[in-house]
């Protein structure tokens, strides 16, 4: 921290330079230094436990959010409209809508973005796209998080449930590169009534504030239950934010792709393989009912031939509740439904439905 007053707080980082912010938005009391009414707090030399103990780092400034990480602040995700200026201290990657991407010292106050480089430019901040420390470490475009829910159940009945959720992301002002992976277990009574895993992988390119091309989306999907042993899906697409900003996001993609289906087994005579074009639709939207408790709604839906299962979509609504630093409490409801799903070799039809609520904890870095 390098000054105070009564409205707001300033913080010099290694990363990112002086970030000023709201003295509302902070949590708790900074570390108090002494300081003459008026005058520069930290103008005397800090021992070495004080400088370690002020140390910070923006992780990137994003979808009108800033990201970083702080002793003193623990890690924050800040409105970019809570936070007044911001003077790198490092030349960074900046992004505006319609423009390429340029790499310089970024200035941000007020509702102008400077950037200082091969050509000085003076844009609106609301034309901000994003900012990345790019040249930095390669670490620093990725985040991610972990999720893991247990239960168990002894006496009359013997029961266990797991769930565990993961994403994995890399974020840069103008691309984004996504995985998400979602499996669930369940045992009763020594017989299985849940086993499935869905992976899915995404590229998404902004074009301007609204518009993104999604060139590559992957999904692979196995559900013994549901009589599929695998189903692999790959497609293209466009997308569009119809929402995009502080604390509410909602995005809707779709376009055309192929997909083939292996069946675990099924009646004599049919065939224990689909292969089908396939149209998938996917919407995400997402929104901050308190500074600490956030919403989310995925939805993804796929059409395909009558013999891959003609229409199914895969639906996640998730309350996440912040415990503390990097911890937590998250519920979900997971939909997954198939319209035709294949019958067996047994002449057994799997439910369209499996519908699972899950409560667990969560781990972000």
């Amino acid at each position: 921290m390098v000054e105070e007053t009564s409205d707001a707080v300033a913080f010099d980082s290694e990363l990112a330079g002086r970030l000023t912010i709201p003295r509302a938005r902070i949590s708790g009391n900074p570390t108090p230094v002494p300081a003459v009414p008026g005058s520069t707090i930290g103008s005397h030399q800090p021992d070495a436990h004080q400088s370690a103990a002020r140390r910070h780092r923006v992780r990137y400034i994003q979808q009108r959010k800033v990201e970083f990480d702080s002793d003193e602040l623990e890690e924050l995700s800040l409105d970019l409209k809570d936070v007044r200026q911001v003077y790198p201290a490092k030349p960074l990657f900046t992004k505006f809508e319609g423009r390429n991407q340029i790499y310089g010292t970024v200035l941000v106050s007020n509702n102008v973005v400077e950037v200082f480089g091969p050509e000085q430019i003076s844009l609106p901040r609301d034309q901000l796209t994003g900012i990345t420390p790019g040249g930095k470490r390669e670490i620093d475009f990725w985040s991610g998080n972990l999720s893991l829910a247990l239960g168990l159940q002894s006496g009359n009945t013997k029961q266990m449930n797991l769930s565990t959720s993961a994403e994995l992301a890399r974020r840069t002002p103008a691309t984004v590169v996504q995985l998400d992976y979602l499996a669930n277990y369940s045992e009763a009574e020594g017989v299985q009534n849940a086993n499935n895993q869905r992976l899915e992988g995404l590229y998404d390119i902004r074009l301007n504030r609204h518009w993104f091309l999604r060139p590559a989306y992957l999904e692979y999907y196995q559900d013994q239950l549901a009589n599929i042993a695998y189903r692999g899906t790959a497609a293209v697409g466009f997308g569009y934010y119809i929402f995009d900003r502080d604390g509410l996001e909602w995005l809707v993609a779709g376009g055309p792709g192929y997909q083939r289906t292996q069946f675990e087994t099924v009646e004599p005579g049919q065939a224990d393989t689909a292969y089908t074009p396939a149209g998938v639709l996917q919407t995400t939207f997402r929104a901050d009912i308190t500074r600490r408790l956030k919403f989310s709604e995925v939805i993804g839906v796929m059409l395909m031939s009558e013999e891959a299962g003609l229409y199914s979509h895969h639906a996640v609504s998730t309350l996440e509740f912040e415990i503390k630093r990097h911890l937590d409490l998250n519920l979900s409801f997971v939909w997954d439904y198939l319209q035709d799903p294949k019958t067996d070799s047994s002449r057994i039809v799997p439910q369209h439905s499996d519908f699972r609520f899950n409560v667990g904890a969560g781990v972000k870095f």
